[in-house]
């Protein structure tokens, strides 16, 4: 049963609150009184927990990365569809829980964020480590994938689909973040990264027919 907002605790919902705040408005924007309002409870709570404004944030930035570290333990490590299969669907399910997150990271790279760089460098460096490493351990990449550029693009077409969310809704016709766009992006954004990188399976082979 998911966790109401008033079951978390007061630390939760503070830096929950932030990490709104924060992706809505800014950092510079988003007071301690303005995170404090947004989540029922007083200013000298927020100073309590966190200090400053300057901690509220590293807390915010560590629960971003906290996330993403514990969702992408385990990436796809070989080339077969079922396993490229559960990698979409393992994106899909985190870009549309941690929406508020990406919404974050987005913003402040958009800006010029130094923190949010520093993120964005250690989200790149998962990538890396569990995902194109593996795999190139494997003998699964295609000769010559630039893994540096494998592991931006990844990234980039996430972010560039919560920053433009408005847009792709008009453009779709329906929202972004509705169940049946997902799937379609998970479909579409799994086959293009798994044709762009995998090695060609040989001619004749019964790899080769599925694909």
């Amino acid at each position: 049963m998911p966790l109401r907002e008033s079951d978390l605790t007061a630390y939760a919902r503070i830096r929950n609150a932030a990490l709104e705040g924060f992706a809505t408005r800014g950092v510079s924007a988003t007071s301690i009184r303005d995170v404090a309002a947004a989540a029922g409870v007083s200013p000298g709570l927020v100073q309590h927990h966190f200090g400053t404004k300057e901690g509220l944030r590293r807390a915010v930035d560590e629960y971003v990365v906290a996330v993403a570290v514990e969702a992408f333990a385990n990436l796809v490590s070989e080339d077969s569809q079922e396993a490229w299969a559960a990698m979409g669907d393992l994106v899909t399910a985190w870009v549309s829980e941690n929406r508020v997150a990406l919404r974050y990271l987005a913003r402040g790279l958009s800006e010029g964020d130094e923190e949010a760089s520093r993120i964005l460098e250690t989200l790149l460096e998962i990538a890396e480590q569990k995902w194109l490493d593996p795999l190139a351990a494997a003998g699964a990449l295609r000769p010559g994938v630039d893994r540096d550029w494998a592991a931006i693009h990844v990234f980039v077409f996430n972010l560039a689909c919560v920053l433009f969310e408005p847009a792709l809704d008009r453009h779709l016709g329906e929202p972004f973040f509705g169940r049946g766009q997902l799937h379609r992006w998970n479909v579409a954004t799994t086959d293009l990264y798994r044709r762009a990188l995998m090695r060609p399976a040989p001619e004749g082979s019964a790899k080769a027919k599925r694909q």
